[in-house]
């Protein structure tokens, strides 16, 4: 690194010395014989820089760095740290991968204060993980506290397929046992479709508790006609608007989307009073400021559907309502692809196959009801050709 002296260090702490680096930054350093030199971080004068100049003149008194424990070679510890010393092993954003290490890290825990890292990784039967994934499946706890159930058995079994199809690369072992273990099935009686998908009924019962001019009204209305995750909604603006388009970088996939803004939604957004909305963020909390995450404005906005007589809905709900009203309309996939920002047609065909169930049903009913009506009006004919 090229250094260049910036005057005189007379008014500098004894061993003490200024510079200039090669960016034009001005740093301190720290030498004297005997001791270790080092470069102060703090701004000089501050009480941070007096405490690092302390600590250099007295190294000794400074707090010994925690030992390195490396995990046991062949360990399920080892295969998790390597495996999530890569991030983008786990996900393509940081939400994912947050989610993703959280399930792992579980898996490490286990249901025992030793806890499972210390075992081998090469002994693992799929009957292990049949174990250990049945366990997932019991649901413990309740309210908003509860884990565990088919939904969590699920990602935890997709997860460490993924992990033991590393290990089995690393040659840790032979044969990815997660592969082979049973996939999971829900019970009957607690199959589920998930988040409840809106109606048209709940959205104007929605719509006539909360008026236009309301941030309970806009939420939603964002969420409608946007078609988008609670977490890019909480972070959409008024100025970011570019020729009537919304554009929006999806958090959780980094999907890109350029999305019209529709005259409902254009509604909403006007009726707002100034110091309601901000123009950097439309949703604001009563205090004037933007909600400190996701899962913040989810909750306040499900109160919103609680005070309206919808305590059923959510606002992941609102995105079903409007991939279930693109599927109604028989839009194509890639009509639905290119608002709903989704790259798998898996999810679109339950919506797809629920619309088309409705309109074979009406058809088939209006079918059957025209041949009895037929067959009825034949057999009275018929009676009344006897008679005669």
């Amino acid at each position: 690194m090229v250094r260049k002296r910036t005057g005189t260090n007379r008014f500098l702490p004894k061993h003490v010395s200024k510079f200039e680096s090669q960016h034009g930054t001005v740093r301190y350093r720290f030498r004297k014989a005997g001791l270790p030199s080092g470069y102060f971080t703090a701004k000089l004068g501050s009480e941070e820089f007096r405490a690092e100049y302390q600590a250099f003149l007295n190294p000794a008194d400074l707090p010994k760095p925690e030992p390195v424990i490396r995990a046991a070679k062949g360990t399920i510890d080892e295969l998790l740290d390597r495996y999530m010393s890569v991030p983008e092993r786990l996900g393509p954003t940081k939400i994912t991968q947050d989610k993703i290490r959280a399930v792992l890290e579980d898996f490490r825990r286990g249901d025992t204060a030793k806890g499972r890292g210390w075992r081998m990784v090469a002994p693992t039967t799929f009957e292990d993980i049949d174990k250990i994934v049945a366990k997932k499946l019991v649901k413990t706890g309740t309210g908003n506290k509860t884990k565990g159930g088919v939904h969590a058995a699920r990602k935890l079994r997709k997860e460490l397929v993924r992990l033991f199809d590393f290990a089995e690369k690393s040659g840790m072992i032979a044969r990815n046992p997660a592969r082979l273990s049973e996939k999971v099935k829900a019970p009957a009686a607690a199959k589920s479709h998930g988040f409840h998908t809106w109606t048209e009924e709940e959205i104007e019962r929605y719509r006539a508790y909360h008026e236009l001019g309301t941030r309970a009204r806009l939420a939603m209305e964002l969420a409608l006609w946007t078609d988008q995750r609670r977490s890019d909604v909480v972070s959409m603006g008024r100025a970011q608007i570019q020729n009537g388009r919304l554009p929006v970088t999806q958090e959780k996939t980094g999907e890109v989307l350029w999305l019209p803004v529709a005259p409902q939604l254009l509604e909403a957004i006007v009726a707002m009073k100034p110091g309601d909305t901000s123009p950097f963020c439309f949703l604001i909390t009563e205090r004037g400021r933007p909600f400190k995450n996701a899962a913040s404005f989810g909750t306040w906005f499900k109160k919103q559907c609680v005070a309206s007589g919808l305590p059923h809905c959510t606002m992941h709900g609102l995105r079903k309502a409007t991939l279930r009203r693109m599927a109604e309309l028989r839009m194509t996939n890639k009509d639905m692809k290119s608002v709903s920002g989704q790259r798998s047609d898996k999810t679109l065909a339950k919506y797809i196959e629920m619309a088309n169930q409705k309109r074979l049903a009406d058809a088939a009913m209006k079918q059957l009801s025209a041949w009895e009506t037929s067959v009825r009006t034949d057999a009275s004919g018929l009676k009344d050709a006897v008679n005669d």
